[in-house]
């Protein structure tokens, strides 16, 4: 008998679909070289680890007030065209990094100017990352067809990892060799190229029934969470990334770990930004070859969440950089399980005209785990020490898994495609 899956067409016959993912992998590379340079920068000027932190505090504090109200408005206007604008303002927030971050720029307007510029600029892009985050999410969901999602969502999180690995690489490398604002025109670039891309996908206007629809942006936000609140696995998958991430931040601190504990420069630091992507990549192909989340994701998923707090407590206790190196890459591939899997579920598990308002609240969720837990942690380096800061994550990672899985039975039989 002929297998139904045989008809499905290959994911990568969708001229769409590749547009999607060069733009998805350049976009996120040149986020991941741009904000890798600005970091160690920052540290380099300061070394205090309090203004690392501030550059999650100052990213998620617009997400956390704007994310609402943009879930609703990316469910009622056209997909493609609010992914053009957010690449547009990505473009002009890289161009004011770059500018500022010239040698003559940066020593006539004193550390407090560039300082000030800088955060504010963090504070534009998580404005901006509020109504990208569920422009893409929903974006997918309408390039591909559903049938072909099991496909679709590993290849798309791969594309975001090999950015996040080659972009913290190569903004390393690139700034030990040919200085930081060289590294940001290059990321500036990447932006550009990501425009051109979002050109080659069609208009994607929102469904009759939602563009019809006569309810306030305040009652479409209640709609919203009210779906969230009565789906028991979709509040455990949101709050697991919150509450169990938020403890493991500890990879915002590598500008401090590198000089303080390691004695590396900007190349280790490069390498070692790099390990969790290279980690999370690697298992992402793999899934995305071999589908392994059709029985049990449920268990894989707080098992992974588990594993990944064990590799934080590991990474703050070692002191060799190989080590180091290893046990990112890890915690990285235990990363890239949860990532796909509770992508999954919130694909499968939402339906297509509250898509922008569940990923935007998903976008709360996920930069309160890494832009505030990135907050989180330089305040606990400065008060507990840099070491035990980490360690302390790594553990409150297990303890938040073990607490949901107690809590929140449904997440432990959760199945895909029903």
């Amino acid at each position: 008998m002929q297998n139904p899956e045989n008809n499905i067409p290959s994911v990568w016959k969708n001229k769409e679909f590749r547009a999607l993912i060069f733009l998805r992998f350049s976009l996120i590379f040149a986020l991941f070289v741009q904000s890798t340079s600005v970091a160690f920068e920052i540290f380099r000027l300061t070394h205090q680890e309090i203004y690392l932190g501030l550059i999650g505090l100052f990213e998620f504090s617009p997400i956390l007030f704007t994310a609402f109200y943009a879930g609703q408005l990316v469910d009622k206007k056209d997909k493609q065209k609010m992914v053009k604008w957010c690449i547009a303002a990505y473009m002009l927030t890289s161009f004011v990094l770059m500018i500022i971050n010239f040698p003559g720029v940066q020593e006539k307007v004193g550390i407090f100017v560039y300082l000030s510029v800088c955060y504010f600029a963090f504070f534009i892009l998580g404005l901006n990352r509020a109504f990208s985050t569920p422009a893409v999410f929903s974006l997918l969901a309408r390039v591909v067809r559903r049938e072909n999602y099991e496909k679709a969502i590993p290849i798309n999180s791969s594309a975001f990892m090999i950015g996040a690995v080659t972009g913290p690489l190569a903004g390393g490398l690139l700034l030990a060799s040919v200085g930081i604002e060289a590294t940001l025109f290059i990321a500036f670039l990447m932006m550009c190229i990501s425009m051109i891309a979002i050109f080659r996908i069609s208009s994607k206007p929102p469904e009759p029934s939602v563009l019809n629809s006569e309810e306030t942006p305040m009652q479409r936000i209640k709609e919203g969470l009210k779906f969230i609140w009565s789906t028991p696995i979709i509040l455990a998958v949101l709050s697991l990334d919150m509450f169990a991430v938020f403890f493991g931040g500890a990879e915002s601190m590598l500008p401090a770990v590198v000089e303080k504990v390691l004695n590396g420069g900007s190349v280790e630091f490069g390498w070692l930004r790099s390990a969790h992507g290279i980690g999370a990549l690697t298992m992402m192909l793999t899934i995305s070859a071999i589908p392994i989340f059709r029985a049990r994701v449920g268990p894989k998923l707080l098992g992974s969440v588990a594993g990944f707090g064990l590799c934080i407590i590991i990474f703050g206790l070692s002191k060799n950089f190989y080590l180091s190196f290893v046990i990112l890459m890890i915690g990285g591939a235990f990363d890239a399980i949860s990532v796909i899997i509770r992508q999954s579920i919130l694909q499968y598990k939402t339906p297509e005209n509250l898509k922008g308002r569940i990923s935007s609240v998903n976008s709360i969720f996920v930069s309160s785990s890494n832009e505030l837990g990135a907050f989180e942690s330089g305040v606990a380096a400065s008060l507990l020490g840099l070491v035990p800061s980490i360690v302390f994550g790594g553990g409150m990672t297990i303890l938040v898994v073990i607490i949901i899985a107690w809590k929140i039975k449904a997440i432990r039989s959760v199945k895909l495609n029903e």
